[in-house]
């Protein structure tokens, strides 16, 4: 899958915030509400990129986030410090546009989304990691396939509700060799 990655922008940020609405139990997922990280233009190109098919169609997003091990979130302004990032969890969340979901492109999306936040932050960790309500097995087999593997049960909020969550994690090739 060839994946174009562009700063967020407002034009993207509110088609995104705006349209997309997921069926049935994938509407905690909706972006409605997720505006506020959407629309926080400071992270766009920085955190926050749009994601285009190669005729330049939006069809996803993805969102950076780094973690140190007290679980002290990572302010965009410091993304720039390679040592800073590269002492820290890289975390990855994507969306794929609502029509694209359940077409067989998870997996590819997925990898495209990591081997680009690993690149554009120059990331030398051992891992890629992203969080999934368990009940989204969809997600799970498509992050599986992706090189993920679960590596935690945990308890999470989606949209002010609790679920059963898991954890997942990749080692990147990088770290590896």
């Amino acid at each position: 899958m060839t994946c174009v990655f562009v700063a967020m922008n407002h034009e993207y940020a509110t088609r995104i915030v705006d349209g997309w609405k997921y069926a049935n139990e994938y509407a905690i997922y909706d972006y409605a509400n997720e505006a506020d990280h959407m629309l926080d233009s400071e992270a766009w190109g920085r955190g926050i990129f749009a994601v285009l098919n190669p005729a330049g169609d939006l069809m996803g997003e993805l969102s950076i986030e780094f973690w140190d091990q007290q679980g002290q979130y990572t302010e965009y302004a410091d993304f720039a410090d390679e040592a800073l990032i590269n002492q820290r969890d890289l975390w990855v969340g994507f969306g794929l546009r609502p029509d694209q979901v359940g077409q067989g492109y998870g997996a590819d999306f997925v990898k495209a989304c990591v081997e680009f936040a690993v690149r554009q932050c120059r990331y030398r960790g051992e891992y890629a990691r992203l969080g999934v309500a368990e009940f989204n097995q969809r997600a799970i087999r498509a992050y599986e396939k992706a090189g993920f593997e679960i590596c935690l049960h945990t308890v999470g909020q989606i949209n002010g509700q609790t679920y059963d969550c898991v954890q997942m994690r990749k080692r990147l090739a990088a770290a590896a060799g």
